[in-house]
């Protein structure tokens, strides 16, 4: 797909309100200039490392349009190394764990599952949708039980399927009578095909029984276990296929049908897809035996699910329609090395990716590091609001083209936060 350079459709409008109440000292009273559509689309664990090649070999089109026509940079996790809930909080607040309350998938004191009633810092989408432009938000992490917002909302628990022993709980969407219309279009294990593993995995790569009985008596039981684990690790990839078609298809009819400002999907894919078969592409690094079978067959499934990343990202751009687009992950992908238990944050690499493209940001331009904090101000700052002083984040000026910052200076506020 050859993608042409999206546009940013910014409009003007005075408006006469305060900027939030109980926040007017030190604004002004003159409101701020809003800005146009905005696509934000999450790959969890995405990684230039891993990116740059299959750039090269022309193999991430729409990617590749996105960085040709906009900036991009790395972008730096929180270090230490945290898990992705806590991450992706900070993206959407601009604030660190100790402002915004998410420090783990399960509170570590009470083993409960957070959720986003714990949440302690108001998202970027929360406060736009304040200023009137409208929002989509699709499982995003730990948005469930779902909030209200000026729009749609389906949350991360949407993808799970329900089970006799095990319903889903209430307030999946917002607003609650949404998730009537959405719930046919949940992709569950078991739609997903022998084709469509086709092309993640070579399953008659696998050695053959005989083939195992041949090699040294070690490396035969590590070939045997191997081959014994296949069903379990397509099964694996089939969930994981699951969650990301679930909420591709969630927002694709909520792009046709129920158009937003602001439109925000996260994909977990990448990350699982990693986690899970980093060590057969990677068999001599990884400290642990990793069998010919497993190599063979999934050696490339990691490489593969970037491709498919990459296709669903230009299925969203295009059916979003003009506007500006913003790729982020909240951290890289390294893999366990040696003496470290494989798995979790171990794997995890300190530097993710930010890409964004519109008339509002320069033009195939790399710029320098910046970090997961400087998400949310910098969103503010392109639909002309002011950055809260009470972020840690602070504005991606050198992202800018000069003349946006010219007709939409930077300003701050005290906070958005409510104080009631």
């Amino acid at each position: 797909m050859n993608l042409q350079r999206r546009h940013v459709r910014l409009f003007a409008a005075v408006l006469t309100a305060a900027l939030i109440a109980g926040v007017v000292a030190g604004c002004g009273q003159r409101g701020p200039e809003t800005g146009g559509r905005i696509l934000l689309i999450g790959i969890d664990s995405a990684d230039w490392d891993i990116i740059g090649p299959l750039v090269e070999e022309e193999k991430l089109p729409n990617l590749t349009a996105l960085v040709e026509s906009g900036v991009s940079c790395d972008l730096h996790s929180l270090e230490p190394k945290q898990k992705s809930p806590t991450i992706w909080a900070t993206i959407a607040t601009g604030k660190l764990p100790d402002k915004h309350g998410i420090t783990d998938f399960m509170d570590p004191l009470t083993k409960k599952i957070l959720t986003s009633n714990v949440r302690t810092a108001r998202t970027f989408w929360d406060i736009i949708g304040e200023r009137g432009m409208t929002v989509t938000v699709i499982g995003w992490l730990v948005s469930w039980p779902a909030e209200v917002v000026n729009g749609y909302m389906v949350t991360d628990y949407f993808r799970y399927s329900p089970k006799p022993d095990r319903p889903l709980p209430k307030h999946l969407t917002y607003p609650d009578d949404l998730r009537d219309e959405v719930e046919l279009l949940r992709v569950v294990s078991e739609d997903i095909t022998e084709e469509d593993l086709d092309r993640f995995i070579d399953l008659d790569a696998a050695m053959t029984a005989d083939e195992a009985q041949r090699l040294p008596i070690e490396q035969m039981f590590v070939e045997m276990r191997g081959m014994s684990e296949l069903e379990q690790l397509a099964n694996s990839l089939r969930d994981i296929l699951a969650g990301d078609r679930t909420f591709l298809s969630v927002a694709r009819h909520l792009m046709r049908n129920r158009p937003t400002d602001v439109s925000i999907v996260y994909l977990r894919g990448v990350d699982s897809a990693s986690h899970k078969f980093w060590a057969a592409a990677h068999p001599g690094e990884v400290g642990f035996a990793v069998s010919r079978t497993e190599s063979r067959v999934f050696g490339s499934t990691v490489a593969r699910y970037y491709e498919y990343a990459d296709e669903m990202l230009g299925v969203l751009i295009d059916e979003f329609g003009d506007g500006t687009v913003i790729v982020c992950s909240d951290h890289g992908f390294e893999g366990p090395k040696p003496g470290q238990t494989p798995g979790g944050i171990n794997d995890h690499g300190p530097i993710g990716i930010l890409v964004m493209s519109g008339d509002a940001f320069k033009n195939g331009v790399r710029i320098p590091e910046r970090s997961v904090r400087d998400v949310t101000p910098t969103i503010l700052a392109l639909c002309g609001l002011p950055v809260g002083d009470d972020m840690d984040g602070s504005v991606i000026e050198d992202a800018f083209e000069p003349d946006f910052l010219r007709s939409h200076p930077l300003r701050r506020v005290p906070t958005y936060e409510r104080t009631e």
